[in-house]
């Protein structure tokens, strides 16, 4: 009885959408799990996380790039579904959240992250209108590892100026691409606490609010502080920042421990995640077993440094 009701609400929902509820009862007169939903589009070499499919499922974002139509299309053969069945509950894009709006010299977060759809999912699931209404004025990343060459925290300072009244928060997007290790926890240092947080494991992403100790109107400033841990597995062997938008000032320091220093240490930039490197240039580690790099108004992008142990 129960598999007849959902497969009357299902060719109704397919009438009629949403496109999320649609998806939703499709699973489920399917029987898969979203694992297995995962394992069967892999297999036609299409990667979409679980965390992705969940929000889809619950409307909590929705496939827009070609590789999450392609994804869509793949869904409808796997739930045996008619074809475009979903597809055609998509229609038009919607309008992006202020957010996501494109400015001059300016990129989406998703779009700094090699296109990221489950980075853009996190951060519309955050739904934090900030993106290009808060200038970065400066940013300093202070990056430890440890005597086991693991990763033991980032402290982040940043100064931002509002560019619109009744700025109240600011977002972050953290990504690990090693294997091993699970990803930080978030906690508050100075002038900001932790508002609504998202990971997707399975991509290695992690996104979060700051929310500001008060309200800013335009031309406000707010200098906050934040710190990420990480666990004891936790391994790397660089780190980078990634800038949507014009910054003025970047400061990245990378604290080595006496007992576990590098061999050779360089300094990075590159237009998105997956671009080559540019401006690659040697820097050296002090006396103080650490090295740092400094930069000016720094184009949308990425900058970081990378070490060799051996």
């Amino acid at each position: 009885m129960g598999e007849r009701i959902v497969g009357r609400e299902l060719a109704q929902v397919l009438r009629t959408g949403p496109f999320s509820a649609a998806l939703h009862l499709a699973i489920e007169a399917s029987g898969l799990r979203l694992e297995e939903i995962q394992a069967r589009l892999a297999e036609q070499g299409i990667m979409v996380s679980q965390t992705t499919l969940a929000y889809w499922r619950r409307g909590r974002s929705r496939p827009e790039r070609p590789a999450s139509l392609l994804a869509v299309a793949a869904l409808e053969g796997i739930l045996r579904l008619p074809a475009d069945a979903l597809t055609a509950q998509l229609g038009p894009r919607r309008p992006r959240g202020r957010w996501l709006d494109h400015a001059p010299g300016t990129m989406e977060l998703a779009e700094v992250w090699s296109d990221s759809e489950s980075l853009e999912s996190l951060l519309e699931a955050v739904n934090t209108p900030v993106h290009n209404i808060l200038h970065r004025v400066s940013m300093h990343d202070l990056f430890v590892l440890g005597p086991d060459r693991g990763l033991v925290s980032l402290t982040t300072r940043a100064v931002v100026r509002a560019t619109a009244d009744k700025i109240s928060r600011s977002v972050f997007a953290y990504h690990s691409d090693e294997d091993e290790g699970g990803l930080p926890t978030v906690h508050p240092v100075r002038n900001c606490r932790i508002g609504r947080t998202r990971s997707d494991p399975d991509e290695r992403f992690l996104v979060a609010e700051l929310i500001f100790d008060r309200v800013l109107g335009t031309g406000e400033t707010a200098a906050i502080e934040y710190e990420m841990r990480f666990g004891p597995d936790a391994f790397s062997d660089h780190y980078h920042r990634a800038f949507p938008a014009e910054t003025g000032d970047y400061l990245l320091q990378v604290q080595f421990d006496p007992a576990a220093l590098p061999a050779r240490c360089f300094r990075y930039s590159r237009r998105r995640e997956n671009a080559p490197d540019q401006g690659v240039r040697e820097v050296w580690v002090g006396s103080t077993y650490g090295v740092h790099v400094v930069d000016r108004d720094i184009a949308p992008g990425l900058v970081g440094l990378r070490w060799e142990w051996d």
